[in-house]
């Protein structure tokens, strides 16, 4: 996984910002990512897991290696009713070496393909992580960017409120209409508080998907406009169904499937193949200790011999693990090309879903602005005692409601194009 790739471009410069707290932990995107890779403890496992496999090819390789025992021992003998005893002993060395066991080059070949299979899982692992982050970290700084605007409104509704109280007392409005500013700027206050509320349930989401300490404080700076443009050039679909099939730890998953079935295959043909081994072997030996160094001298050997173990008969029981490695092979290619019709549909409504929130992100964006011009008119008409209290509120709930909208479109084109940009490896 190419993970320093698939760092959002929209937030490459972006970090956090203390907001008053000088103890805030301050991170990019990025290193929100690489702060869960190095703290996720389920993560760690699986790094494990790849350690392991890696120790398991090396012990396969090994097989190959020669085994070298030596032997020593002295003994003492006693026959009979005679009183002599004898002391004897002998010293060994021998060494076994495998020239050719089919077996065991086709374990070697699997191991290394459940080791590259155990990288993609980890893979997958670390692909379903950064979009989950992805998506909690979109959530977060679209929820604080609705606070920055509802934050604007409390400031304006408030002013809306003391300079309502100003009118009604000169009698200029009634009192009804005081009162639908008082009440307009208490259901403002609440949204703000609940916005607030709802921000620091995703900020605790973000630190456990980061596994970070929760009591930790933590905050996001927002990307710019002009980056979020950047954002709106597309690859075209085909290109992106294309990256997905060759990036998709999925697919790397199922081809690693199949290439063991068919390793299977070889393994149990093993069954009808020869191994050819070879030993070697130096001793000595003596009885008692009477000109000992002659003995040992005189009865030191050598040895080297070849051996070769000829499979005849198994009772067809290779022949029935070769039937059942093609059946093997037959379901990992279908599994395969099941696998390959769901990436591409994967993709594909990835790629849907991108073009649908860019456009309703650009129609939303048009709605908001409309509504912020047709809102700051009326406020100067509210001003100028143009208009009554209630034409205001509605506008400005009119506005209220396009801005959730637009602020919603605006999050969710970002993170579902940053999700295509994850699946297609980049």
């Amino acid at each position: 996984m190419k993970r320093y790739i698939i760092i959002l471009t929209i937030l490459s410069a972006g970090i956090f910002t203390s907001q008053g707290q000088t103890d805030t932990i301050r991170f990019t995107l990025g290193e929100c990512i690489d702060y869960a890779f190095a703290n996720s403890y389920d993560r760690q496992s699986m790094e494990v897991n790849v350690r392991q496999q890696e120790e398991t090819l090396r012990g396969a390789k090994l097989a190959y290696a020669p085994s070298i025992s030596a032997s020593i021992g002295e003994n003492l003998n006693h026959q009979g009713t005679s009183d002599d005893v004898n002391f004897g002993g002998s010293a060994n060395i021998g060494a076994n070496l495998t020239l050719y066991n089919y077996n065991t080059l086709r374990n070697i070949e699997q191991q290394k393909i459940m080791l590259r299979q155990t990288q993609y899982q980890n893979e997958q692992y670390d692909q379903n992580l950064i979009i989950n982050i992805i998506r909690e970290y979109v959530t977060v700084i679209g929820e604080m960017e609705l606070i920055k605007y509802q934050e604007k409104i409390v400031s304006t509704s408030e002013q809306q409120v003391t300079e309502g109280e100003k009118k009604y007392r000169l009698g200029a409005i009634l009192e009804s209409d005081y009162l639908l500013l008082e009440a307009q700027h208490a259901t403002n206050e609440t949204n703000l508080l609940d916005s607030k509320n709802s921000l620091e349930n995703s900020l605790l989401e973000l630190k456990i998907l980061m596994s970070m300490d929760p009591t930790k404080p933590l905050a996001l700076e927002l990307p710019s406009d002009e980056t979020i443009e950047g954002l709106k050039t597309l690859p075209s679909r085909d290109f992106a169904i294309e990256q997905g099939l060759k990036n998709m730890p999925s697919m790397h998953l199922t081809e690693t499937s199949l290439e063991l079935a068919r390793q299977g295959l070889k393994v149990a043909k093993g069954g009808y193949v020869p191994t050819i081994g070879a030993n070697a072997q130096i001793g000595t030996s003596h009885n008692n200790f009477e000109n000992f160094g002659e003995q040992l001298k005189n009865s030191f050997s050598q040895s080297v011999g070849i051996s070769v173990s000829i499979p005849i008969y198994d009772r067809s029981q290779t022949e029935t693990q070769v039937r059942k490695a093609k059946l093997s092979i037959q379901q990992a290619e279908l599994d395969k090309q099941q696998t390959e019709l769901d990436v591409k549909n994967t993709m594909a409504q990835a790629y849907t879903n991108v073009e649908t929130s860019l456009a309703k992100y650009n129609s939303t964006t048009k709605k908001y602005q409309a509504w912020q011009k047709t809102l700051d008119a009326y406020n100067a008409k509210f001003r100028l005692g143009a208009i009554t209290t209630v034409d205001l509120l509605q506008q400005e709930n009119n506005y209220i409601s396009a801005l959730n909208e637009y602020i919603q479109a605006k999050y969710k084109f970002m993170m579902e194009r940053e999700v295509l940009n994850v699946y297609m490896g980049e």
